[in-house]
Order: structure tokens, then C-alpha cells, then sequence
């Protein structure tokens, strides 16, 4: 046994020792090793020619590291699950498409259920402050990266601050000064970059913050629809616009005041957050690139194996403008 646990000591200090004499990170290490894409060809050239000069095998070597757990990777929608879902079925196609090029498969589930062994990693959404499945990760040894800031974890995250920034200053360029922003109690800090965007917007444009705050119980959309439905005419009519934390919330928002007999954009201009495919048809929103966030996370998960730093990724999102605004 411990000669076993010496000889995984020896590859892993040589994989690193190949990755500093090439310049690189172990993953690409192992990338060029595994003859997997996302490194170019000079790149991969000199990392053989490093491991050569080392007496490193690749082929053996890299699967022994890279081999000892299984290729599944549990994905985790955290404790919103119904508010995720959507989230995940936008993201489903990209991110499985990445982790399958690294020969790794995703498998929807909850912590609560999560059989260690059988798992080679996973992938949190939903990330909350203090995490207890960061934790658990952590305590049982098990791979991770977050979809959200993590401090400390391996993490990637739309870039929401600027993404909130674009939404406001897109109201403010189309001549707009009464500006809410709209979210659900429920989530707390979950859209906070969101939030201080819109905030810097109304900051340095010398306008007034306003923040209404729906509830989301039972569902964000229909918590909005109501909270909308049920405002009074005149505290309504001092809006001009609204920015809101997810599509779904913004398309509650449209729906009550449609019902109300006003129309967009003459009446008020909504700005949403995600893209998602279908939901956000004709909605003036923020677009996350999701083929982006999953090479991230692919790339991310297998630095997060060969036992790489923790860092994070901040990935750049646009506006897509649309009927709301």
C-alpha cells in the first residue's frame, strides 16, 4: 500500500515538474498527454519534449492520475431547484457537449443522495453564502467548480456587475430616469453583482435608486405578475422602466402590465437577464454564453482533479435587445 502511495506521489510531482519546465498548467499537461483539444500544437510539442527530458510516459502515466475515479460528474441546481431548472436546460446542451470532449458524462443530482463512489467531480449552480455542498466537496475529497463566484473553490460566473451596468445604461441611453430594479426576496445575495450594476448606473447618471422587492413564492414569475398586478396606479405610473434580476421575473412583470391594458415599450421598457431560448423570445435581455462558461467548467474540472489552485472566471455577457425596450 504504500508503495502504491509513493509511486502516486512520483507521478504527480513529475506531471508538475513537466508543466514547469513547458510554461504551462498541469491540465494542459494533461491534455497533451490524453491528446485532448484546447491546447495548440507548438504548445503540445513542447510539453511531450519536456516529459521526454523527464522520463515521463505519457500515455499510462496521465490515465493513472487522471483514471482513479469515475468520468461521471454530478451537476447540483443547489436550493432553488425549481428557479434552476431553466437555468440548467440552457446550459445542459454546451456544458455536456464540453465535459464529453474531456470523455466525462453529467448526472442530475441532489447532495443529499450523492453516492461518493461513483462520482469523479461536480458542478455547483445556485451558489449560496457558506455552501454546505462546497463543504461536503471539500471534506470528501471530490472535485468541484462553481457557477457563481466562490471564494476559494474553482469557480466561473457571468459577469453579471457589467451585465446589471448594461441593462440600466441601455434605459438610460433610451432617455429614461425612473428606473426600478426588480427582484425576489428569496434569493438574497444571488444577484448581488446584478444589483450593484444597476446601482453604478443610477450612481454615476445622478438618479434615484428604487428597488421593488416581489417575494418569489411560488414561482418568480407569477410572485411578480401579482406584486405588479396588485400595485397602486400612481406608485406604478412613476416608473419608466424596470431591470430585472432573470428573464422569468421580467416576463411576470410584461404579463401584469399588459393586463393592465398599458404597453411596452410606450408605456414602460423591461430588461430581463439570461437569454433563456424560448422564455425570452422578444424580451430586451441580458445573453450569457454559455459555450464559454463550459469550456471554462470542463477546463476548470480537470485542473480541479490533478489538484491545480482554486481560481475563477468571470465570462463577458451582452445585451440582446428586443420588443420590451
Amino acid at each position: 500500500m504504500q508503495v502504491q502511495q509513493d509511486e502516486e506521489k512520483l507521478k504527480k510531482a513529475t506531471i508538475h515538474e513537466a508543466a514547469r519546465i513547458a510554461g504551462v498548467s498541469i491540465a494542459s499537461v494533461s491534455r497533451a498527454l490524453n491528446n485532448k483539444p484546447g491546447i495548440s500544437e507548438k504548445t503540445r510539442e513542447k510539453i511531450l519534449e519536456a516529459c521526454k527530458q523527464l522520463g515521463y510516459v505519457p500515455s499510462s502515466s496521465a490515465r493513472e492520475l487522471t483514471g482513479s475515479r469515475k468520468n461521471t460528474i454530478a451537476i447540483s441546481l443547489g436550493p432553488h431547484d425549481a428557479y434552476a431548472s431553466r437555468y440548467i436546460g440552457m446550459l445542459w446542451p454546451s456544458l455536456s457537449g464540453a465535459l464529453r470532449k474531456s470523455g466525462l458524462n453529467l448526472l442530475p443530482s441532489s447532495f443529499a443522495e450523492l453516492e461518493i463512489s461513483q462520482v469523479g467531480g461536480a458542478v455547483l449552480l445556485g451558489i449560496t453564502a457558506n455552501d454546505p455542498r462546497i463543504e461536503y466537496c471539500q471534506q470528501h475529497n471530490i472535485p468541484y467548480v462553481c457557477i457563481g463566484m466562490a471564494e476559494g473553490s474553482f469557480w466561473v460566473a457571468p459577469d453579471d456587475f457589467n451585465g446589471g451596468r448594461m441593462a440600466a445604461q441601455h434605459l438610460v441611453d433610451n432617455g429614461l430616469t425612473g428606473i426600478g430594479f426588480v427582484t425576489p426576496t428569496t434569493y438574497g445575495d444571488g444577484y448581488q453583482f446584478r444589483h450593484q450594476g444597476y446601482l453604478s448606473v443610477m450612481a454615476s447618471n445622478a438618479l434615484p435608486v428604487r428597488e421593488l422587492r416581489t417575494g418569489a413564492d411560488p414561482l418568480g414569475e407569477i410572485a411578480a405578475y401579482r406584486h405588479f398586478m396588485n400595485m397602486d396606479k400612481k406608485q406604478l405610473e412613476s416608473y419608466q422602466g424596470f431591470v430585472c434580476e432573470c428573464d422569468e421575473t421580467a416576463l411576470g412583470v410584461i404579463a401584469a402590465l399588459k393586463d393592465r391594458g398599458y404597453q411596452l415599450p410606450q408605456d414602460f421598457s423591461i430588461v430581463g437577464y439570461d437569454g433563456l431560448p424560448g422564455i425570452a423570445a422578444g424580451l430586451t435581455t441580458i445573453v450569457q454564453d454559455t459555450d464559454a462558461i463550459s469550456d471554462k467548467v470542463a477546463q476548470m474540472l480537470e485542473s480541479a482533479m490533478l489538484g491545480e489552485e482554486p481560481v475563477g472566471s468571470v465570462v463577458s455577457v451582452t445585451l440582446r435587445k428586443g420588443e420590451s425596450s
